[in-house]
């Protein structure tokens, strides 16, 4: 039995898989860790054949740069070979769109109702609502701008580099370009220290908490917890923000120091994309997990540094809406949303 339609978010730690038939409520989901699988058109077809699909319009969404041609590397898995779209659909006799994995996120989160979103702030999330930006701290950090017309922008703004502003990050800094020799194994970073690099998952929060335990040690249950993470391959973020809720002094630093520097970050894109204003719309697993948006928006200098009050243009940064998409699935549903759209039309073309 052909489905007509199967959705992909292939990122960093976790792929997710949707499909279904176009125009019906109805669909099959699937979920993977993506490192299980030695390339990414392995993923794909172990996981359609998983859940029994055979689709005819595939849309697939990658955390990794998309060139016109559709030959992908994932950035966060280099080891893995170019993923050679054009290839992967003729010899599965599928109509295959390649697309950001961040392209897919706004056009999920364009989808979101409003008890599918949680404000951050005190604004009226219909201020301009026609521009929304879109960002995502996963394993990765990127946004997508989603403008009146209905066009995603995509950027690679996870990769801009980051610059600390005060002794405490600046500690930080010396201590990723050095190495020192961390618990998580993580070598020295040489020339542009990113974004991604300082605060993603799949590095940035070891490298966070080794930085903070570097200069005092934490308690033995975390220690032992992370340690246990690294062990099995297993993500450290959850254990850190679940140990600073429950009040570990140094998940808390951590927590905090993340938060501070995804602040800034987060003000420096909205001044690129939103000079105009609009709205935010965050997805995170982090931020996610029942507790952690009170801590970051209540105990952190996240909405200071967002804001920079006194800075030039603290005034327009001050009246942006921002708020967490409470959909973690948010990513495959805009790429399920495209495939549908895509089988639609073809059809229609078709009659």
């Amino acid at each position: 039995m052909r489905t007509a339609v199967a959705a992909f978010d292939v990122g960093g730690t976790n792929s997710r898989l949707r499909g279904g038939r176009a125009g019906e409520p109805e669909y099959t989901e699937l979920k993977v860790r993506t490192a299980d699988h030695p390339s990414l058109g392995a993923l794909l077809t172990s996981c359609l054949d998983e859940a029994g699909l055979r689709p005819e319009t595939v849309v697939l969404a990658v955390a990794g740069r998309v060139p016109a041609h559709g030959d992908v590397r994932m950035t966060n898995l280099p080891h893995w070979p170019v993923f050679e779209s054009a290839a992967f659909a003729a010899e599965h006799g599928i109509r295959l769109s390649v697309v950001n994995d961040m392209t897919a996120t706004a056009h999920g989160m364009a989808d979101l109702g409003p008890d599918e979103v949680r404000p951050l702030t005190h604004h009226d999330a219909a201020v301009r609502a026609d521009e929304l930006l879109a960002v995502s701290v996963g394993s990765g950090v990127g946004s997508a701008l989603l403008d009146g017309h209905g066009v995603v922008r995509t950027s690679e703004s996870g990769h801009v580099a980051w610059q600390p502003v005060d002794a405490f990050e600046a500690g930080y800094l010396a201590f990723l370009r050095s190495g020192s020799g961390g618990a998580g194994g993580v070598e020295g970073i040489e020339g542009v220290v990113t974004v991604e690099e300082s605060i993603g998952g799949l590095r940035g929060f070891d490298r966070m908490y080794d930085y903070v335990c570097h200069a005092a040690p934490p308690a033995p249950e975390l220690h032992d917890r992370v340690t246990e993470a690294r062990r099995t391959g297993s993500a450290v973020a959850p254990l850190i923000t679940a140990a600073a809720l429950a009040g570990d002094p140094r998940a808390r630093e951590v927590v905090r120091l993340f938060a501070a520097l995804f602040g800034q970050y987060l003000r420096g894109v909205v001044l690129v994309c939103l000079p105009a204003g609009g709205v935010v719309t965050l997805t995170s697993g982090v931020l996610q997990a029942p507790g952690v948006a009170e801590f970051l928006c209540g105990e952190t200098e996240f909405l200071d540094r967002f804001i920079s009050p006194g800075a030039c243009h603290h005034d327009l940064l001050a009246e942006v809406p921002v708020r967490l998409a409470l959909d973690p699935l948010v990513g495959v549903r805009g790429a399920y949303r495209l495939a549908t759209r895509d089988a639609l039309g073809e059809g229609q073309r078709a009659g």
